[in-house]
Formats: C-alpha cells, sequence, structure tokens
C-alpha cells in the first residue's frame, strides 16, 4: 500500500538532514533513556540514512520523519510496549477569535481522567497518562507519556456494527467528560484513536501502520470483530474544567479538524458542551453518511438510521441541539431497532468500485459465518471480548 510521502517527487522530499524540531528530540535521547523510553534510530546521536541520496527515502525505515513534531513514539525498554510522548506547553493560542494565550490544562484534564476512580469505568474514553516527565531547563514545558495508539479508521471498518461500537464509544467519551464538568471542545475525528494492540499482535511502525515496527515485513493484524480494539479520545489542549456549582461560562469555539461551528462562524460564545455536540454529530455526518469531498473519506453506506439524531446534534442553534445524556439513549434505541444480519452487513465505501462489490460481498458472506461459528457478536466490544 503506497502513502501520499511515497509519491512526492524525489527534489520535493526532505533532504537526509533533521530539521530543528527533530534534535530537539535528538537532545532528549539520552535523558529520555534514562528514564526508559527508547527513541528509533533516526532520533539517536550521531544517525546517519541508512539511505542514499537519491534513493526513495520513505522505502526505509529511518527515512520517515515525525508526523506531529510535538509527539514522538518510543519504546518502553522495561516490557518493550511503544508509547507516545507528547510535549506540551503550559500556554495555547486559542485561535483567530480570542486571539490571545490562555492557560493550557491538557496535563491536569489527562491527569483527572487517568485516576483509578475515573480509570476503571468503562465509560470513560480518555487517554491514560503513564507518566509525566519534567525535562531540566525546559520551565513551563512537560512530557505525558501515553500508550501509542493508531487512527481508527484504519483499517477501515469491515461491518457496520465495527462502525457502530466506535461511534457508541466516542458518544460515551464526551458524556463522560460532560459528566466530570469538562468540555473536549476540539473532539473532530483527528482527536480520536484506537487501541490496537490485539488487532495488531506482533505490533505496527508508527509511521507506516501497514508495516512492522522492524519495518521488514507487513503487519500481521486481525478484524475488529475478532480482536476488539478500545476508542480513546486525544488532545486536551483546547478542553476546559468548570465547576459543578458554578453555571458555565459562554466560550467561542475553534476551528476543530477543518469544521467551523456555526458558533465560530458567527464569532458568539456559547455553551461548550453544545459545541461538543456539534462537533462529534458533524463527526459520524461526515465520515459515515456524506463522506467529505476535501478529506480521504467517502463515507460508507449502512449508516442512514443515524441521520435524524445527527441532524438533531448539528443544528446551527446550540440551544436546540440535544445533551449527551439524551443523546446516548437515542442511539442505543436506533442501534437496538437494527437487525443482526444489518449490523454483519459490511460498511461499504461509498466510492468503491461497482465491479468488486459482488467479489467482496461473497467474501464477507463466507466471513461472516466464520465470525458467527466463533460466537463473535455482531458489535465487537473489547469489554465483551
Amino acid at each position: 500500500m503506497s502513502t501520499q510521502e511515497d509519491n512526492i517527487k524525489l527534489e520535493d522530499r526532505p533532504g537526509q538532514g533533521l530539521d530543528d524540531l527533530e534534535e530537539w528530540w535528538v537532545d532528549r535521547f539520552e535523558f529520555l533513556k534514562e528514564k526508559g523510553y527508547l527513541l528509533r534510530p533516526r532520533y539517536r546521536p550521531g544517525w546517519k540514512p541508512s539511505y542514499k541520496r537519491l534513493q526513495n527515502p520513505f522505502t526505509f525505515e529511518d527515512g520517515h520523519h515525525l508526523q506531529n513534531q510535538d509527539v514522538i513514539d518510543a519504546l518502553k525498554i522495561s516490557d518493550s510496549s511503544m508509547v507516545a510522548i507528547k510535549r506540551v506547553r503550559n500556554t495555547i493560542v486559542e485561535g483567530d477569535i480570542t486571539a490571545g494565550t490562555t492557560p493550557s490544562l491538557e496535563e491536569d484534564i489527562c491527569a483527572l481522567f487517568s485516576t483509578s476512580e475515573n480509570a476503571s469505568q468503562p465509560s470513560n474514553h480518555s487517554i491514560p497518562l503513564l507518566e509525566v516527565l519534567h525535562v531540566p531547563g525546559f520551565e513551563g514545558e512537560d512530557l505525558l507519556v501515553m500508550p501509542w495508539m493508531r487512527r481508527p479508521e484504519d483499517p477501515p471498518f469491515r461491518t457496520v456494527g465495527e462502525g457502530l461500537q466506535f461511534i457508541k464509544e466516542m458518544l460515551e467519551g464526551i458524556q463522560y467528560m460532560h459528566q466530570n464538568n469538562v468540555a473536549h471542545r476540539d473532539c473532530s475525528i483527528n482527536n480520536m484513536v484506537m487501541d490496537a494492540r490485539k488487532m495488531y499482535p506482533d505490533g505496527h511502525h508508527p509511521s507506516r501502520p501497514s508495516r512492522t515496527y522492524d519495518y521488514k515485513k507487513r503487519a500481521r493484524h486481525f478484524s475488529r470483530t475478532l480482536a476488539p480494539p478500545r476508542y480513546y479520545l486525544i488532545d486536551f489542549g483546547f478542553s476546559r474544567k468548570y465547576e459543578s456549582s458554578q453555571e458555565r461560562t459562554p466560550a467561542y469555539a475553534i476551528r476543530s479538524g477543518g469544521t467551523e461551528p456555526p458558533e465560530y462562524k458567527a464569532e458568539v460564545p456559547c455553551d461548550p458542551f453544545a459545541t461538543d455536540v456539534f462537533l462529534v454529530g458533524n463527526m459520524i455526518r461526515r465520515h459515515f453518511l456524506d463522506g467529505d469531498p476535501q478529506s480521504e473519506h467517502p463515507g460508507i453506506h449502512g449508516f442512514e438510521s443515524l441521520r435524524p439524531l445527527v441532524n438533531d446534534m448539528t443544528q446551527d442553534d446550540p440551544e436546540k441541539r440535544p445533551q449527551m445524556d439524551e443523546v446516548l439513549p437515542r442511539f442505543s434505541n436506533i442501534v437496538q431497532s437494527l437487525s443482526s444480519w444489518k449490523l454483519r452487513s459490511r460498511a461499504v465505501r461509498k466510492d468503491e468500485f461497482f465491479f468488486m462489490k459482488p467479489f467482496r460481498g461473497l467474501d464477507h458472506l463466507f466471513w461472516t459465518c466464520a465470525m458467527i461459528a466463533k460466537g463473535r457478536p455482531a458489535i465487537p466490544s473489547s469489554s465483551s471480548a
């Protein structure tokens, strides 16, 4: 499978050297190693590319640079598990409307939902915080260590039931945050991930997930139905915590994942919980119902029963949107009305080449029979795996 990076012309590719932000991580190599985390070869002192100047660097393990300059992958030396180390600062830029900086609560909110009390709650889908590292000489910055996650739609959902489980867990996650008086404020699909360790028992490469970590072969994986993942919300840089005894202060919305909520366009502050409802509803609309012509998501057949709920969640008037405590029961009622066969039906992308549908449909029929024989539920959940 090729990626967008593979198709970049040779003369447009980055040079063999590291940029300044990558060098920052190289300078932290020994510090992180002392703390028990090992960076991959590209970010070790004295690294020299394994590829030649005219070779395609993206066909080599060490030719892949960071996808996000503030997040780096590492192996936990004690057990070889892959983690994400995120560099966070104590202030953030709120965006075009507020035009200023405010304190970032990312570390506090991440820690809040990682307490033993919250971590044990099935409805809590906030990314676990494993450790906080304080880098000497960088006051006002910390490194948050979290499990390495994978994009939620990669590989694509195989069944309608698999897609509905993802939606359910994201709705649960936002509801749980709201019940704890926290607004996410940036809950696009860009900030949703899945723990795919059961799906990928041999692991995968952080920058090229279709390859193994050592880059020597394709990564072996199971379907979500056979090895259910768990989904999480990440990136609390814009999130806000409110006191339960006080009325929530209206806030200006931000652009999230390329989406501008109606209140953002109107430049009118509103209840941030209502903005969360719009954003997660819009995620369902863009990535499941209608697709998005400006992205790689064409939409998926089989989710039309969610449209009335999504229409309510994405109303222009924030006050007319349902609260998350109303959204979950409505979603559950919709899912319960669907037959097992509908839930096990193939999740067909709306841009799928029609010639392939009969062949893939037949393959899916045999696969479905095998899943039924194995006793796998139509809606795979990690809690019941």
